[in-house]
């Protein structure tokens, strides 16, 4: 797959001669000379093996006959041909091989090499680490296109970056100088994103088909009569009931959680993942319709599955409602015992005994799940509004009824267990203070594991989508209300993680008010969480180096696909039109067209463009070592499944869970371990895939219309 430079965005004046980069640095501003001049061909760099590749690529454009002309002190950013050989690696080419591959006739005489020494190049005097400062930013010989510096170790200032859009690289050598030319090296290839496009070697259309078939692998509940059920998975768990005392009823259905919790049900991530859905089918609709496959009707499927599990979780709760005059509900958040799941390896169709169900109430405060399970409603109800109105309406009442409930008494549903494990009070007593596991400590509840921080983004989220699906604007007051009340609360502390997940909505939430009032405010925040993570301009956002951007707070694949899904919709929302000139820097169709690209560099990471896949039956040596229970097991179900032959066994998975998206390399950077157990690399789960989804859907419909 070759790589190919979109030129319609250089000036003119860039495009007519094969020295442009030196001819242009002598425009800039005249600066103090370093004495005499030595040229390329005389400097250290054409005798050091580490840079043998830029030299020739440096000859080849005439940079070293320009040299002795220039009347600035200039520095260039000098990529290793260790550098380049990543280069090769992540876009599977040389530079000179993509010399040509001219994007159009017109634009055949252009290089690559042109453009690529012009962006490394600043009309800076840099010639010391000391000279460099944290957040400088640095122009280039692009029009308009800069580098970003960053400290690494602020102990240690001599540890440098120089950043731009989607990759980042580290200066390794001391300077070399040529004349007035100043030579950095650095250890990756910096391009401009906006100026690459590749070749489509995804069926987008295929690979979503395939994402909403993995969701069906990790549905629980009674199977028959839906398609496209695994022939590996059956009935399971067909009868589940709410507490008995209260009445409850049928709780069967819904998904399990995956990874640690096994067959657990957990209610918020569910209530996340169908809010995800639900979001990339209203946006990127054609998506789904232009795919070859009635791949619209199987994602109302996916969603209807979850949201009549949802309505499943909730029950009146008379008692509170008497006290309150208002109604109020249960809620159940968990389905299984996390302490008993944790000591089993085995079929899910195959696990009998009764699974408890733990439950709150709205009147003691649950302002984060009512939000979020309101939120999954409204979004849904849309899906549904014009197909089926009476679903429509059911959604959004309960949904209304729903976020009430959580607005009048404010809290986090883990309020009583806001730590991940407490001293146990009889070893403490004996002077052995002991660490208990949330799951232990709660009789099985994983409210340490799923302990929710936040409650005015949750109820942000949820107003904004009952404003959208109602058209009531009393929901935009209250969205405005709470957004408020999340900066003006310790819970903004949280934002500068850049994370976007079930627990931490505000970022989603702000895109979506940016879509329904077009406000400076969400426009600007929304920018900057998308700026953090294109630059790693931060200390929360690292790039690896084959460019997979993570989040050193949450390094899984799922985290980055998150922020790609909200990039796309950033793209969608600005393309074509001017934003509010306060918050215009990040918001020209020039970063639409940037937001979309590093979304799908980001995809073609996770599919296997760049190294290997980590996309379960898609692309280059995909996982085979699955921690998922139902695939794990043996096909012939005569075969007992238990942990030995089926998790700590080294075979691959005897059934594939095909389109899932698994944990990946966490804090490793690039380096993946394919392996069941003692590693959580190889997890799946359904609130990982949730955003990529949205991901492939809107590839599918840039793949199909060249726009979003």
């Amino acid at each position: 797959m070759f790589f190919v430079l979109v030129l319609c965005w250089l000036t003119a004046g860039l495009r007519t001669s094969t020295v442009y980069a030196a001819r242009n640095i002598r425009q800039g501003h005249d600066r103090t000379s370093f004495p005499g001049c030595t040229l390329l061909s005389d400097s250290e760099i054409a005798t050091n093996p580490d840079y043998s590749t830029l030299y020739q690529n440096l000859q080849n454009t005439g940079w070293n006959a320009s040299l002795s002309d220039l009347v600035a002190v200039v520095t260039l950013f000098a990529p290793t041909d260790q550098a380049f050989s990543r280069f090769k690696i992540a876009y599977n080419t040389t530079i000179t091989q993509a010399i040509t591959q001219p994007t159009t006739e017109a634009q055949s005489d252009e290089s690559v090499i042109e453009i690529m020494t012009s962006y490394h190049t600043t009309p800076e005097a840099l010639p010391e680490t000391n000279d460099f400062h944290d957040d400088q930013v640095l122009p280039t010989f692009l029009q308009d296109k800069n580098l970003t510096v960053k400290v690494d170790n602020r102990q240690n200032p001599d540890k440098l970056s120089i950043v731009s859009y989607g990759s980042r690289a580290k200066i390794v050598t001391p300077p070399i100088y040529a004349c007035n030319l100043v030579i950095c090296g650095i250890d990756s290839v910096l391009i401009p994103e906006e100026a690459l496009t590749f070749d489509e070697e995804y069926d987008y259309g295929e690979l979503l088909d395939s994402s909403h078939d993995f969701y069906r692998s990790q549905w629980i509940g009674a199977l028959e009569g839906h398609d496209d059920i695994p022939s590996w998975r059956g009935d399971a768990f067909t009868y589940e009931f709410g507490p008995a005392r209260l009445n409850w009823g049928d709780i069967s259905g819904g998904l399990m959680q995956g990874g640690e919790a096994g067959t657990v049900k957990i209610t918020p991530t569910i209530a996340w993942t169908t809010s995800m859905l639900a979001w990339g089918m209203l946006s990127f609709g054609d998506g789904y319709n232009n795919s070859g496959t009635d791949l619209w009707a199987k994602g109302k499927e996916t969603l209807r599955w979850n949201t009549d599990y949802l309505l499943k979780t909730i029950k009146d709760d008379p008692v509170s409602s008497a006290y309150s005059t208002k109604p109020e509900f249960y809620i159940v958040y968990q389905v299984g015992n996390q302490t008993q799941e944790e000591t089993m390896w085995t079929r899910p169709e195959e696990e009998t005994g009764t699974r408890p169900a733990y439950f709150t109430t709205t009147y003691e405060g649950t302002s984060d799940l009512a939000g979020q399970i309101s939120a999954a409603f409204s979004a849904t109800a849309m899906v549904f509004r014009e197909s089926d109105p009476s679903y429509y309406d059911q959604l959004t009442k309960v949904s209304a009824l729903l976020y009430d409930a959580g607005k009048r008494r404010r809290g986090v549903y883990t309020k009583g267990f806001q730590y991940p494990c407490v001293t146990n009070q009889a070893h403490a007593q004996a002077e052995l203070p002991e660490c208990v596991p949330g799951d232990e400590l709660f009789q099985g509840a994983m409210l340490a594991t799923y302990n929710s921080t936040s409650w005015a983004d949750d109820l942000t989220w949820a107003a904004a989508w009952l404003n959208i699906a109602t058209g009531n604007p009393a929901y935009l007051t209250d969205a405005y209300r709470w957004y408020n009340a999340h900066y003006a609360s310790t819970e903004s502390i949280g934002d500068k993680q850049y994370i976007s997940d079930w627990n931490q909505v505000i970022y989603p939430a702000t895109l979506l008010l940016a879509n329904i009032t077009d406000g400076n405010t969400f426009h600007y925040n929304i920018q900057q969480y998308l700026h953090n993570w294109l630059t790693a301009s931060d200390d929360a956002i690292e790039y690896s180096r084959l460019g997979r951007a993570f989040n050193r707070n949450d390094p899984s694949l799922a985290q980055g696909m998150n922020t790609a899904f909200l990039a796309l919709l950033y793209a969608q929302l600005i393309g074509g039109y001017k934003a509010p000139s306060e918050v215009s820097r990040y918001s020209t169709n020039s970063m639409a067209n940037q937001y979309k690209f590093w979304a799908q560099s980001q995809a073609r990471y996770v599919l296997g463009g760049v190294s290997r896949s980590f996309y379960v039956g898609f692309g280059s040596d995909a996982p085979i070592h699955i921690q998922d229970r139902a695939s794990s097991c043996p096909k012939d179900a005569q075969v007992p499944c238990n942990v030995l032959n089926a998790f700590y066994t080294p075979t691959p998975n005897p059934n594939t869970p095909a389109g899932a998206l698994v944990y990946g390399p966490g804090l490793k950077g690039d380096y993946f371990i394919d392996k069941r157990s003692g590693s959580n690399e190889t997890w799946v789960s359904h609130v990982y895939n949730a955003a990529l989804t949205g991901v492939l859907a809107g590839l599918s419909q840039m793949q199909n219309h060249s726009s979003l």
